[in-house]
């Protein structure tokens, strides 16, 4: 495993000054936020991350939009944007988009109502995904209201129902200790693809790594026995954004140290 960063933990700086960050720090991977490129892109993002020497990732856009959306503008509107993040993403060079699974649109929404659209977006996706030779990854997702990829159990049953090699998942630590103990989220899931780690406080979600509730030692063993990639911290400072990535970085180097010391 290998310690990564988002670009959004560099929000406030141009997409491109972040590629000369990232390395700049000694990483070798940076995970692209597609809002993050929307906004700066003039034209030449593509090509200078494709030519970046940085192994690359993308998280896909998720401002106001909801794949499984009961308005059929919005739910089509989420759909195409996803669609053009993927073409991005492979444009790039990336090796995997996370995207969001859809939600309720109303606390009166019954969560299977939206099984049907959830599948259907995920196979269009992946379809796509595999003619362009990339992974397409849906988030486990925090508890709170009106999500429904939340536990272990429905994400392994959307990765039967879409049942392709290139769909699978990114498992994001901090979420899941809002819903249950991390470890037997890991252990009960059956497919990992990509890693989003943070920690967790109070249920606040993406706090700095050591600062929260998490005990990092039993969960990257657990992860150590399923997965060997991209370990993408999350998180955003706006006081210390240059404070935040490089406390992570050193935290989280420390812990693999440990790891590969046991």
């Amino acid at each position: 495993m290998e310690v990564a960063i988002s670009s959004l933990l560099f929000k406030s700086h141009p997409l491109g000054k972040v590629i000369d960050l990232a390395r700049a720090q000694g990483l070798s991977w940076l995970e692209v936020w597609t809002e993050h490129l929307w906004r700066d892109d003039q034209g030449d993002l593509l090509k200078r991350l494709r030519q970046s020497g940085l192994s690359l990732s993308v998280h896909g856009p998720i401002g106001d939009l909801n794949i499984t959306s009961s308005n059929r503008g919005i739910r089509e509107e989420s759909i195409r944007q996803v669609l053009q993040s993927i073409e991005e993403a492979a444009e790039m060079g990336a090796r995997v988009i996370t995207i969001h699974p859809g939600f309720l649109t109303g606390r009166q929404d019954a969560p299977d109502g939206i099984w049907d659209m959830q599948i259907s977006a995920f196979t269009r996706f992946a379809a796509r995904g595999k003619q362009l030779g990339l992974v397409i990854a849906m988030e486990t997702m925090e508890r709170r209201n009106k999500e429904v990829v939340i536990h272990p159990e429905i994400t392994n049953q959307i990765i039967d129902a879409v049942a392709m090699d290139n769909f699978g998942v990114t498992f994001d630590v901090s979420h899941a200790h809002t819903v249950m103990d991390v470890v037997e989220f890991i252990r009960t899931l059956r497919k990992i693809s990509h890693i989003h780690i943070s920690d967790t406080k109070d249920g606040k979600v993406h706090v700095l790594m050591g600062q929260g509730e998490i005990a990092f030692g039993p969960v990257l063993q657990a992860l150590k026995e399923k997965y060997d990639g991209a370990l993408v911290v999350e998180g955003w400072n706006p006081k210390d954004e240059m404070g935040m990535v490089q406390q992570s970085t050193v935290f989280l180097n420390a812990q693999l140290a440990k790891l590969a010391a046991s």
